[in-house]
């Protein structure tokens, strides 16, 4: 067993270009050992370092060869909405929202306009970084600042950083800020005079519309002109290009499961159904549905 594993690992390691390092991180052995393991010199219990690393295997050789078969569209209507606001957002300085359905693919287009454009920061926004300290603190550990001190000082810091340069912030998840930190980020558009792209499901614009925080958002809502929405509606062209190779009447199928739930829903289950078989039916495709939804 003990060198059909080192056979195996480092056969993995070459395929995948994963390092002792980052196998040790996904399966909670420490690096020396897996290098010791592997080296023929750990001292200690290798049939249990054998075992552990066997069963990591198992999952982490079909993660690796686990073929993607959907494809980013760069015509997808959503996709050009969100486009359009990063676009106008850093060639005028501007701050522009993205808001709709979940699932419908705004982090994926942020990303292509983050990894297709220069000087461009994507941050994305939690529970646990809705105050105005922690997003600016968010945003200048990802400029690679480290900025001690309250948050007159961190906002301080960051327009001396950002000013003159044209950047562009996006902020993805941007419905979990609050108004403090909603406060900050337009503070930051104004004084450094950079883009700034706030992302998020619908809760984001309808504060800025209705409530007791509407007032309170109204500087902010004022300074929004480009104001796009996402949807969780297509065309069957569209899917032909984001699910290539699928039959018409399976991506009909998709396209309800899409405008039911959402199109990050349809695209796990086409590769939960490739998991298992080559070629899809639409008979396997709704018996999949079905068993993966019946609560829903």
């Amino acid at each position: 067993m003990y060198q059909n594993v080192v056979n195996n690992l480092l056969e993995f390691m070459e395929h995948s270009g994963k390092s002792r390092q980052q196998i040790a991180k996904e399966t909670g052995l420490s690096s020396s050992a897996i290098s010791q393991f592997l080296n023929g010199k750990y001292g200690g219990d290798n049939e249990e370092i054998a075992r552990n690393l066997c069963n990591y295997l198992k999952v982490a050789q079909k993660r690796v060869s686990a073929n993607k078969h959907t494809c980013f569209y760069e015509e997808l209507d959503n996709t050009k909405r969100v486009l359009v606001a990063c676009y106008h957002a850093h060639t005028r300085n501007d701050i522009t929202l993205v808001f709709g359905d979940a699932g419908a693919g705004k982090t994926t287009a942020l990303e292509y306009y983050r990894d297709t454009n220069a000087g461009v920061v994507m941050i994305t926004a939690n529970s646990c970084t809705a105050s105005a300290s922690a997003i600016l603190k968010l945003i200048s550990q990802k400029i690679g600042k480290t900025i001690t001190g309250n948050k007159d000082t961190l906002m301080n810091e960051l327009v001396n950083h950002f000013r003159g340069t044209n950047r562009l912030i996006i902020i993805d998840e941007a419905d979990h800020l609050t108004i403090a930190a909603l406060q900050a980020v337009r503070n930051l558009n104004d004084e450094a005079k950079i883009g700034i792209v706030l992302s998020g499901n619908s809760k984001i614009y309808n504060q800025m519309l209705i409530g007791s925080k509407s007032s309170e958002l109204q500087q902010l809502r004022t300074r929004i002109v480009v104001r796009r929405k996402v949807e969780n509606l297509y065309t069957i062209e569209e899917f032909r290009h984001i699910f290539p190779g699928v039959e018409d009447e399976c991506l009909v199928l998709l396209m309800e499961i899409a405008q039911t739930e959402s199109l990050r829903t349809a695209k796990k289950i086409l590769e939960i159904l490739y998991d298992a078989r080559e070629k899809i039916t639409l008979k396997d495709l709704n018996s999949l549905r079905v068993q993966l939804m019946e609560g829903l």
